[in-house]
């Protein structure tokens, strides 16, 4: 094992289900807290030991990046519920939401493996415009 401070977290299925008794807390608790990292760090301590941010940081982007979307998804969850209840301000959960989650204002498609016909579009929009 390399030199430093061990993991602190077994494996990413841990850290899932660690995140989720931390959302579902926030959620009983009426929404007191917002599901931030620090928040989530103070809150191992009942379960593990108190985890700074940088810690958090590493298990989500460094050892278990594929739980990262998993996290994402249940945070705006409880941001998207807590606000529609009430009890979040909507602006500041929207800046949560786009910050912290990666929603955008708008729906992004992606056309990459399509092949289109020009000719049969151009014939299209002229049919289109004539009518």
């Amino acid at each position: 094992m390399p030199a430093g401070q061990p993991r602190r977290f077994e494996s990413g299925e841990q850290l899932i289900a660690l995140w989720y008794e931390f959302c579902a807390e926030i959620v009983e608790d009426g929404y007191k807290i917002a599901p931030t990292l620090t928040e989530f760090g103070k809150w191992l301590a009942v379960p593990l030991d108190e985890t700074d941010r940088k810690t958090l940081y590493n298990a989500l982007y460094k050892y278990f990046p594929e739980v990262k979307n998993v996290v994402e998804g249940a945070r705006a969850d409880v941001v998207a519920q807590g606000t529609m209840l009430g009890k979040y301000q909507p602006s500041m959960s929207i800046f949560a939401l786009k910050n912290w989650c990666g929603w955008t204002d708008r729906m992004e498609t992606q056309n990459e493996n399509r092949n289109y016909d020009m000719g049969v579009v151009e014939q299209i929009e002229e049919a289109v415009l004539e009518k």
